[in-house]
């Protein structure tokens, strides 16, 4: 898990990137690849958070070779979404990292 969390926070330290991913995080509530939500598009996140197409692109790939998203490719478009293993990890990242912080005094 160590080497995953490493990936992770590493895409995650740019603010652009992080931007994204939280956008695609939110739309892949009940994200399904036979009706992809029109928002996880590449065209529609670049319109809704007003960053270029190419750049959502280069940061859409750089999230995904990181495994924290995956893509579903439908006509001609490509539909993001956040992966469960991602989450899991991070979640549990994040549980441990609380308990530690817990266990100091102050």
């Amino acid at each position: 898990m160590q080497e995953s969390m490493i990936s992770y926070y590493k895409a995650l330290s740019n603010q652009t990137r992080l931007e994204i991913f939280l956008h695609v995080a939110e739309m892949s509530e009940g994200f399904a690849p036979e009706k992809p939500k029109k928002q996880s598009c590449v065209g529609e996140i670049s319109k809704t958070l007003k960053i270029p197409q190419p750049t959502v692109s280069n940061h859409l790939r750089v999230l995904e070779s990181a495994g924290l998203i995956q893509s579903v490719h439908v006509g001609t478009c490509s539909y993001q979404y956040l992966t469960k293993q991602a989450a899991q990890n991070i979640l549990n990242h994040a549980q441990y990292l609380f308990k530690q912080a817990h266990k100091n005094p102050y």
